[in-house]
């Protein structure tokens, strides 16, 4: 009889485990020029953050070098970068254990493509294994509309075509999720050729669904949701969390394209949606859910203050807030 209900727990324990959805959930994170000498007051808001967050694998932005991660991550993140001394805004992959990190490379690294990968801020692809599946993580971070808008869009618009072609040449068929900083919103140009891999995809809303890559931020626009801009607003933040819908923020975005315009004097509404996330077709289906963290710890204290040099990034001010963009975030589950 002992042994009989034994087995029966035994088989109810099975059952229940098989059962379990098995999740993955993956952010990505401008952290405004994060180098291993930032003050104590915005490492506790970044680690705040980052716990809060509670991602399995997190793509950043925007890092120095590894030691700037490392002194912000707990140790059960392994870390993929690819580290140049001479770059300040490079791009890493963190993975929590269990999931783990099986190779990482640079996909664009010749100066070739400098144009359209600013100096040695290239795409980074990491192979992740989780759930006994092989995942590719593209990482990345586009040229900045800094120095005008229409004048850098076919930067951008040219990284988006090679990463279209990268994928179709070299990761047909896998599990592959694009995340990053694109500079632009899910209504421009850029994210619309990867939407439909198609170089002569037009800026705008679209009218049809995603045929080659799933952009999951795409409901986060529709609501004025952004991740860029907050800080201004919420830097004095009394409660725990805010309201990300920043009215007309979409409309603004669209307003402004292919025009020559002052940003400062002629932009009214700043707030944007630049981080996001898109999976291959194959994933579409196992997403389950989309935010943004709206935490008081991401946007409360003072900004830092960088500027660029002959000599690398020099910092008149040393801040205490997170950054100036918020981590957006998926849930995938199988």
């Amino acid at each position: 009889m002992l042994h009989t209900i034994k087995l029966t727990i035994i088989f109810a324990l099975f059952l229940f485990f098989s059962l379990v959805a098995q999740s993955l959930k993956i952010a990505t994170y401008n952290i405004y020029f994060l180098d291993d000498g930032i003050s104590s007051e915005r490492k506790h808001n970044l680690q705040t953050v980052i716990r809060e967050l509670d991602a399995d694998v997190i793509a950043f932005q925007e890092i120095k070098n590894p030691a700037a991660l490392e002194n912000i991550l707990t140790p059960n993140y392994g870390i993929a970068m690819i580290d140049d001394s001479a770059e300040v805004q490079e791009v890493a992959l963190a993975v929590r254990i269990p999931f783990g990190i099986k190779s990482y490379s640079y996909i664009f690294p010749d100066t070739l493509f400098d144009d359209a990968f600013p100096r040695t801020r290239d795409l980074l692809q990491v192979e992740v294994e989780a759930f006994d599946r092989d995942f590719y993580f593209l990482v990345h971070h586009f040229k900045s509309r800094s120095g005008g808008r229409r004048q850098t869009d076919e930067r951008r618009n040219s990284a988006s075509i090679l990463i279209v072609k990268h994928i179709r040449r070299n990761l047909a068929g896998q599990n592959v999720i694009l995340l990053g900083d694109f500079n632009d919103n899910p209504d421009d140009r850029t994210l619309n050729i990867l939407e439909y891999g198609s170089s002569d995809a037009p800026a705008g809303i679209d009218e049809v669904e995603d045929t080659f890559l799933y952009n999951t931020s795409e409901a986060l626009v529709e609501m004025d949701y952004c991740s860029w801009g907050y800080n201004y607003h919420f830097n004095e933040i009394q409660g725990d969390t805010f309201d990300l819908a920043i009215a007309g923020s979409r409309a603004e975005n669209n307003k402004w394209r292919d025009r020559d315009y002052d940003y400062w004097k002629d932009v009214t509404i700043k707030e944007i949606l630049f981080d996001q996330i898109l999976v291959s077709m194959n994933l579409k289906s196992f997403v389950k859910k989309i935010g943004i963290l709206n935490t008081a710890s991401a946007v409360q204290g003072t900004p830092s203050k960088a500027r660029f040099t002959d000599y690398g990034v020099e910092y008149p001010r040393r801040g205490s807030f997170a950054s100036d963009h918020l981590p957006v975030w998926v849930l995938i589950e199988f």
